[in-house]
């Protein structure tokens, strides 16, 4: 899709502070979160996008159609208390949907900016680059040790960056303490992660784990970045 995901969801004007859906487009973007998140196991999560699906695709009337959006709705409410990492953040953003669709401008708004608190790095990134690569001190004895040159090109890399990571680190913290609704707060918590999954990546190179992690990562940023924007435009 040329568009980003979510611009074919939410048409933005911030001529008209106008938030449109068109449904064949969001029907793209719900067969694009089922194809990602083949291996769920929730079943309210999964229930819900289900039901969701069956909301932009009937032909039947209003009512029966706000019928299935409430149901909807209600599973990803259910979903968001108890979902984590792509999850949530997925969960949140088709509660968005629903609300959208069920005229709750309000609740939209709400649901985006909870999609936008959720910690790219934290929750996606460092949980599947353990998960993958079994990270310990071990594994970061072993790079020290090993004398390729690339790596310790690398490593001296990451030594000459290191005041840059706890800049973005504490920036991090900072945030995670006040998990403040403030737009500007968001994004500086959003940048400070994308700069911290850019600089692991880097820093461990070559790697082509590091590299698909990377780009899966930074698709969430971007998310998170289109969801502020939309927030903006409400």
């Amino acid at each position: 899709m040329s568009e980003p995901i979510l611009a074919t969801v939410f048409a933005v004007s911030k001529v008209s502070v106008e938030i449109s859906i068109r449904l064949a487009k969001a029907l793209k973007l719900i067969e694009s979160i089922e194809s990602k998140l083949d291996l769920l196991m929730q079943v309210e999560f999964n229930a819900a996008l289900k039901t969701l699906h069956q909301a932009l695709n009937s032909s039947a009337l209003d009512e029966q159609k706000f019928a299935l959006l409430n149901d909807a709705r209600n599973g990803f409410n259910n979903a968001t208390c108890i979902e984590k990492g792509e999850r949530l953040f997925y969960a949140h953003l088709g509660l968005a949907i629903c609300h959208y669709f069920l005229n709750d401008m309000n609740n939209v708004k709400t649901a985006l900016l909870e999609a936008t608190k959720v910690s790219i790095y934290k929750d996606i990134y460092l949980q599947e680059r353990n998960s993958s690569l079994g990270f310990n001190k071990y594994v970061f004895d072993s790079f020290i040790n090993n004398y390729n040159p690339e790596n310790i090109l690398n490593l001296v890399k990451s030594i000459l960056s290191y005041r840059l990571i706890l800049e973005q680190k504490k920036e991090i913290n900072k945030y995670n303490k006040s998990k403040s609704n403030l737009i500007n707060d968001i994004y500086k918590k959003i940048n400070a992660e994308e700069k911290m999954i850019i600089w692991e990546t880097e820093a461990n190179q070559p790697s082509d784990v590091f590299k698909t992690l990377e780009s899966k990562s930074l698709e969430f940023i971007n998310l998170q970045k289109e969801c502020l924007e939309i927030i903006d435009n409400i």
